[in-house]
């Protein structure tokens, strides 16, 4: 049985131990759900105590839990993000740049050991390869996190710095040609895919935070073309794959991050959502409300399953709001919350529809 104990979750039994089929990554996400639960400061708190059994691990007898330090620092940086504390999240994003060699050097081997005839029988010339692309990923997503906490807190000067950082990682993965099983890993590998979409999303928020809101809409237009087809590619390979012989076919395990950790953290396999909310404050700051509306609802009816989010169910109903009465308001969020109750979207709360 699990139980609070100095502030982690730890076993009640005198030794500290758990049973072998539950992945010690199950502790890190029980953990990350008291910020939904409890809290985010106490979730703050037992994450910090995880972390330092990994590092102190002498002093915890924890050998061998260091592999964990990165998810952990990653999880605490997504937990000070929703405190709005943002030198504590800067702080240990710094900490998982610093630890970005030794992650990779464990992705690229968990790819090599895969035993499949795509990642298995890599040259030592593609392993370098191999090791130059995971490291600028990694680089671009991180510096990419640490534009978005600047921006946050109003250090518009240094997130434009930070953007010419990311801008010479992505230009490392451009160089790198991208054949046999780098393409392979490229399509399957969502931290390597959304470079391009990332580096537009950047420049988008940048000029937002500048007021260039019409500049600012273009990007992120061009960002949600460039997802498109980056999101098209991958599912027609994904399908050729599919028509394969399984036993042709690379095997992926899905409990990867929660047993076997790397780098502890990834890219989201989509940006956009991210795209369309900051599109739609970009029309409303520029006067476009209704054309605001129009996009979003548009990308709704195109698949509320992937896109009618929390974050886009309030904004399209603060939306609502501004631009028509009390009546028609009213009868366009309900719609909106039969949309999500259709498609059995539970997690998009009552309160996200505004309703009074």
């Amino acid at each position: 049985p699990l139980s609070w104990k100095e502030g982690s979750i730890h076993p009640t039994e005198s030794k500290d131990t758990l049973p072998t089929w539950i992945p010690y990554g199950l502790r890190i996400l029980a953990a990350q759900q008291l910020q939904y639960n409890d809290g985010s400061s106490k979730a703050l708190d037992v994450l910090l105590d995880m972390r330092d059994r990994t590092v102190r691990t002498n002093y915890w007898n924890t050998r061998g839990m260091e592999v964990w330090t990165s998810t952990i620092d990653n999880a605490i940086v997504n937990a000070c993000i929703r405190m709005k504390e943002w030198r504590l999240a800067l702080h240990f994003l710094e900490e998982l740049i610093g630890a970005v060699e030794e992650g990779v050097n464990r992705e690229v081997l968990w790819w090599c050991r895969q035993d499949n005839s795509v990642a298995g029988s890599l040259g030592e010339e593609t392993r370098v390869q191999l090791k130059e692309l995971i490291t600028s990923a990694a680089y671009v997503e991180l510096l990419s996190r640490q534009i978005l906490v600047l921006l946050q807190s109003g250090a518009i000067k240094a997130a434009e710095i930070v953007q010419g950082d990311v801008r010479l990682h992505a230009s490392k993965v451009e160089g790198i040609v991208l054949t046999g099983a780098l393409s392979c890993i490229h399509r399957e590998f969502a931290l390597v895919r959304q470079i391009p979409v990332r580096l537009m999303v950047n420049d988008g928020l940048i000029l937002f935070a500048q007021s260039d809101y019409e500049l600012a809409a273009q990007r992120f237009r061009e960002a949600m073309e460039v997802q498109e087809s980056v999101t098209s590619d991958n599912n027609n390979e994904s399908s050729a794959l599919n028509s394969m012989d399984v036993s042709s076919s690379p095997v992926y395990p899905s409990w990867k991050d929660l047993d076997s950790p790397t780098l502890g953290f990834d890219a989201d396999s989509s940006l956009t959502v991210e795209c369309i909310n900051n599109l739609s404050l970009c029309l409303l700051y520029s006067g476009k409300m209704r054309e605001a509306v129009r996009e979003m609802e548009a990308l709704i009816r195109k698949d509320p399953c992937e896109y009618l989010t929390e974050g886009m169910a309030f904004n399209l109903c603060t939306l609502y709001e501004l631009g028509s009465d009390g009546e028609e308001c009213t009868k366009r969020k309900k719609r909106l919350q039969r949309v999500a109750k259709r498609f059995f979207l539970h997690d998009i709360g009552v309160e996200s529809f505004r309703l009074n």
